[in-house]
């Protein structure tokens, strides 16, 4: 381990503003329909997890970093549409509550192989379960039952996803706040973002 505290990071995806604000929208008519306390994903933090990694030492990062651009460099942009509503492990005992993605499931959980792969070369923790691509819109601290047929699911926005992020999540006393720590493009190696750690 380095002299540097960890890093806690994930890869995902960011929302165009207009899937962003259609996810926000979502929240807004689910608000009055779900019990208290719902901790709601704040707006500017919506995206769509594609690997969590837990704690990392920041000396590994440049490492994943090069080990995940070489698996995605092979890879073309394609979009994605968020829709539909559902809860994780189930309706009736909520404790997740997200939006489907109804356009690029697929090449999403290919990212996501190609990343949890990257990461196993690493060491890290491998993926037991399959990858359901998702949006994360809030959580609930005991299970409740979700109404879902009172609210009209939402969909439509069409968004590009021709790069993935790696993203250090920091506590604070408002929740976690995102920073891009490296921005990977899809299917160009020239076009790498690694950023300075602090």
């Amino acid at each position: 381990m380095s002299g540097r505290e960890s890093v806690r990071a994930f890869f995902a995806v960011e929302l165009s503003s207009a899937a962003r604000a259609q996810a926000a929208a979502a929240i807004e008519l689910l608000r009055s329909e779900l019990p208290d306390p719902v901790r709601w994903v704040p707006e500017e933090n919506l995206h769509l997890t594609l690997k969590f990694l837990g704690e990392l030492d920041p000396d590994r990062i440049p490492k994943l970093v090069h080990l995940a651009a070489a698996k995605l460099v092979r890879e073309h942009p394609f979009e994605a549409e968020i829709g539909g509503l559902g809860a994780f492990p189930s309706a009736r005992a909520a404790r997740v509550v997200w939006l489907g993605v109804t356009h690029g499931a697929g090449p999403l959980a290919r990212l996501a192989r190609k990343l949890d792969a990257s990461a196993g070369r690493l060491g890290l923790e491998r993926e037991r379960r399959p990858y359901r691509a998702h949006l994360t819109i809030g959580r609930l601290p005991t299970p409740e039952r979700i109404p879902f047929e009172r609210v009209e699911a939402p969909g439509g926005a069409r968004f590009p996803v021709d790069e993935v992020v790696l993203f250090e999540s920091r506590p604070s006393s408002a929740g976690s706040r995102y920073r891009p720590l490296a921005r990977l493009p899809l299917g160009r190696a020239d076009a790498l973002e690694l950023a300075p750690l602090d």
